[in-house]
């Protein structure tokens, strides 16, 4: 998810909106497979020399789409996709507005499950928070049915990874458009002055070997940090991602239960905790002071050269605007760990339990995450979802900003890593445990608690 957009998104589904609106229970919808319209009654033949008349036109469908988005980008792209959606099945009109919320204003996803519990839903919606939650409170259509059947959202069309992610108890509640990967962002320069390579296979595979690194990079003017190497835990989104690089996980799909209690996200929290101590103080009100350690954007210390690395997701690589050389890196393993994994960062798009077009309401879902995401990645460089997504096409402002042979490198760089990922964004209370989560790690920098 891009642009000022991804910046400035905030969690859409607070704990109180959840506690409101777990009333919405209740089976799934069932949703008959796609089939082509019958074909129409044979007509009498025309008498010699009679005009035959004009074949009717076909009935047009209007369907309305709900999104969030409100960047120029989005309104000057998204436009345009669905054009390419509607002229390509001309039976099918949508509405929609790019204006930042629902039709009429309000908070998006009160007003969204408003209308769900009311009856009245739009046909279509664009998520921000995964469909995984929506799907298990029984606010969403099961789109199984239509995936068996599909053009090009076949259930094995996407990485798998993104795709659970939509997923609840067996079944499908929305398609992932984009899964932006993230990555580490290195500053070369930096690395260059320092005499570190700036390949990525000469970068550190272990956590040892990153906090190694990053404290070649750090300095220190008595109480003033003139320089940092890279914050670890400065991405909060990618919490799954730090658990399963040391061996762990968050959430167990197959228990349906969290398991945070364990030993290596113990391990991995008291890593965290050295680092701070060792390379900043032990001090994390005073280093938070510097700012947004996670950002690779123009406000951040990444960019104001404080920071030699950060963690980002792709987006960053057209849409910061980093304005000095740069290169994106895989994540280290930890102690316990065994492989490197990344994370994502979705768009999801769905249909609401009750919408009154669900055939071509699934249509435009279907193209907007396979066929229509091509003309969007190659304005925002938001790493496609869906595996089968043309060779060749890139994002024209990396190719414009690095070269047609680099640009595909990235481009391949972050496919691959879409292979190898975390489990996330996979719990029917995600937004309210990524919370809760997240207030617990901050005690734990804190130190008022221990990482057990």
């Amino acid at each position: 998810m891009p642009t000022v957009d991804k910046q400035s998104r905030t969690n859409g589904f607070s704990r109180r909106d959840f506690l409101r609106w777990s009333g919405l229970t209740g089976g799934s919808l069932f949703l008959a497979a796609c089939a082509a319209p019958a074909a129409p009654p044979a007509q009498p033949a025309a008498s010699e020399g009679a005009v035959a008349p004009a074949a009717p036109a076909p009935e047009q469908t209007t369907i309305s789409w709900w999104n969030q988005f409100s960047s120029a980008t989005t309104q000057a792209v998204f436009p345009v996709v669905v054009g390419e959606f509607e002229a390509l099945y001309p039976d099918i009109k949508v509405e929609f507005e790019i204006s930042g919320g629902p039709p009429g204003g309000g908070e998006y996803i009160e007003v969204l499950l408003a209308r769900i519990a009311a009856g009245n839903p739009p046909d279509t919606i664009t998520l921000w928070t995964p469909p995984s939650q929506f799907g298990a409170q029984g606010a969403l259509a099961t789109i199984d049915d239509y995936m068996s059947n599909a053009k090009w959202a076949k259930p094995d069309a996407f990485y798998e990874g993104p795709l659970k992610s939509c997923q609840w108890d067996g079944s499908t509640y929305g398609l992932p458009a984009s899964a932006g990967a993230g990555s580490i962002f290195i500053n070369s320069a930096k690395f260059e002055e320092m005499g570190v390579s700036t390949k990525r296979e000469d970068f550190p595979k272990t956590w040892a070997e990153l906090q190694a690194l990053s404290a070649k990079f750090t300095k220190w003017e008595g109480a003033d940090l003139k320089q940092a190497g890279i914050v670890p835990w400065s991405a909060g989104w990618l919490k799954p991602v730090w658990s399963e690089l040391n061996g762990g996980k968050l959430f167990d799909t197959e228990s349906n239960s969290y398991v945070i209690d364990s030993a290596q996200n113990a391990e991995w929290l008291g890593e965290w905790v050295k680092w701070l101590d060792a390379e900043y103080g032990g001090d994390i009100e005073q280093l938070n002071l510097y700012g947004d350690w996670g950002s690779a954007y123009p406000d951040g210390p990444y960019q104001l050269g404080l920071g030699a690395m950060t963690i980002s997701g792709s987006w960053a690589c057209t849409d910061a605007d980093i304005p000095f050389a740069w290169e994106v890196m895989p994540f280290p393993v930890g102690p316990s760990g065994s492989k490197s994994v990344t994370g994502f960062y979705p768009n999801w798009w769905a249909m609401p339990k009750g919408t009154p077009h669900p055939d071509q309401g699934f249509l435009f879902c279907e193209y907007l995450c396979t066929e229509g995401w091509v003309t969007w990645y190659k304005a925002v460089m938001d790493t496609p979802a869906w595996k089968d997504f043309p060779t060749g096409v890139l994002t024209q402002k990396l190719v414009e900003g690095v070269g047609l042979e680099r640009a595909q490198e990235i481009h391949d760089f972050y496919a691959a890593a879409l292979q190898q990922t975390a489990g996330m964004w996979n719990s029917p209370i995600e937004d309210f445990a990524s919370d809760t989560l997240d207030a617990a790690i901050d005690e734990v920098l804190h130190k008022t608690k221990g990482p057990a």
